[in-house]
């Protein structure tokens, strides 16, 4: 077999991704749902590439160097995996302090709200980007998308501190359906850090110190050809740090404020599922909104979503065992178990994380086993900071293991090309994809290519299905 970052050493091959949208709408009363359920489904679809496909209009030091290798271009993604891998981490510290603050201020009588400045997750550098178009008439804005985030929000005319943006900055005062959020708004209260002045004012900030503030609003959304009416966003005009050079973020977490939790309505069920190619592949991917994403998929095997009280945003999946080629890895029992009082431990599934992170007593033992089957001469990953690395070296074919990773009721099976990544040029040196991590175990975009993954909120339940996406 040939190694994702074997082939095309030229880079012609790209590796991040932007999302562009197609939609479809759907369909007759009663053709989504079946029995007595007659609601008219909107579908939505959406196609997704990396931040620097030939596409891609980010404003960004890698994507002004086109002549990047895959293999460079997949060392640049796991420095800002590391990057966010520690904001992510950073956030669940602030959440436990936060609710640790703000029980106590409610002890003392001060309002919970105003006790400390919420860092909810990691805004991350953009992996996955989106085009989405708001407004009436619309205005197009591209904008990160992040299944570790809530909040919808874009940057907004006038600005008082905007960054550089690849699309123009949305203009509120030409939309006819932009309308300014009261405090009295559900939406609103869900927000951690609000005043009030004319209408719904917010601030929120990230695990890596990015920030954004303006005005909460709601407008119509269109993916592709599909418009929703009313979704409630950030109108940003003052917004701290990068954010890759785009517009904005949309957030595809569990809280309120998600695009997927208000989407929850008569027209769009709380359900999404995307399947995302390998690196070496030209195609796009498919991010599918709607009944569609769950009913279209066959053999699909779930695990219940777990919930961790002090994150609630992150996908969190039950992480039973692992397997290397047929054999199971031995480490200590509760390695994956979720500290209710402090958030820590568990596994969560995140787009924006290049590699897969396992708590280190774990990493080890997957380690022992990896270099048991291996066949091939061990050299040192320093000079690409990974841990487990072998020389190819005179190896037209390659013989690697698979592993499994066994969560609740569903086994996710990692063939080699989703676990090694050749990381020189000269396609002699692979690397394994994963890194130790104390505190959260993350499943990583890399391992999650070529699998159709399925987010069901109705049902509270996590999908999967090894395919060719």
């Amino acid at each position: 077999m040939k190694l994702i970052g074997a082939l095309d050493h030229g880079g012609k091959v790209v590796m991040k991704l932007i999302l562009i949208i197609l939609t479809l709408a759907a369909a007759a009363a009663g053709a989504v749902g079946g029995g007595g359920d007659h609601r008219q489904q909107l579908v939505l679809r959406v196609e997704l590439f990396r931040r620097d496909h030939p596409l891609s209009p980010l404003v960004d030091s890698t994507t002004s160097r086109p002549n990047l290798t895959m293999s460079e271009k997949f060392l640049e993604a796991v420095k800002r995996s590391n990057r966010r891998k520690d904001a992510i981490v950073r956030s669940i510290h602030e959440a436990a302090a936060g609710r640790r603050a703000a029980a106590a201020a409610n002890g003392a009588g001060v309002s919970s709200s105003s006790a400390y400045y919420n860092i909810p997750v990691a805004a991350g550098d953009g992996e996955y980007l989106t085009q989405i178009a708001l407004g009436t008439p619309t205005q197009v804005v591209t904008t990160i998308v992040d299944t570790g985030s809530d909040l919808m929000w874009t940057q907004c005319l006038p600005c008082t501190s905007c960054h550089a943006q690849s699309s123009p900055v949305f203009n509120p005062a030409t939309s006819s359906t932009y309308q300014v959020v009261n405090c009295g708004n559900n939406l609103c209260r869900d927000l951690e850090v609000v005043s009030c002045d004319g209408g719904c004012e917010y601030e929120y900030g990230y695990g890596d110190g990015s920030s954004t503030s303006g005005v909460f609003a709601t407008d119509s959304v269109t993916l592709g050809t599909g418009s929703v009416p009313n979704i409630g966003f950030g109108c940003g005009h003052t917004n701290l740090g990068s954010f890759a050079g785009a517009g904005g973020l949309v957030g595809l977490g569990q809280g309120p404020l998600s695009l997927i939790s208000q989407l929850n309505s008569a027209t769009v069920s709380k359900k999404f599922s995307y399947c995302l190619v390998s690196l070496s592949s030209p195609n796009t991917s498919a991010l599918i909104f709607g009944d569609t994403a769950v009913s279209s998929a066959t053999g699909v095997a779930y695990t219940p979503i777990v919930h961790n009280p002090i994150n609630p945003t992150y996908y969190y999946i039950g992480l039973a065992g692992i397997s290397v080629a047929g054999r199971s890895v031995l480490y200590p029992t509760q390695s994956f178990a979720i500290d209710d009082a402090t958030g820590n431990g568990g596994m969560i599934l995140d787009s924006g994380t290049t590699l897969t992170y396992l708590e280190v007593e774990a990493y080890i033992a997957v380690l022992v086993a990896l270099r048991a089957v291996l066949t091939y001469p061990i050299v040192s990953g320093a000079p690409y900071g990974l841990d487990l690395c072998f020389s190819t070296r005179g190896m037209a074919e390659l013989t690697l293991p698979d592993m499994v990773f066994h969560f609740t009721n569903a086994d996710f099976v990692l063939e080699p090309q989703n676990l090694f990544f050749m990381v020189n040029t000269a396609g002699t040196v692979a690397c394994l994809a994963m890194a130790e991590n104390t505190g959260l175990s993350i499943l990583g975009n890399i391992q999650q290519q070529d699998h159709l993954i399925v987010y069901d909120l109705d049902e509270a339940q996590i999908g999967f299905q090894s395919t060719s996406c």
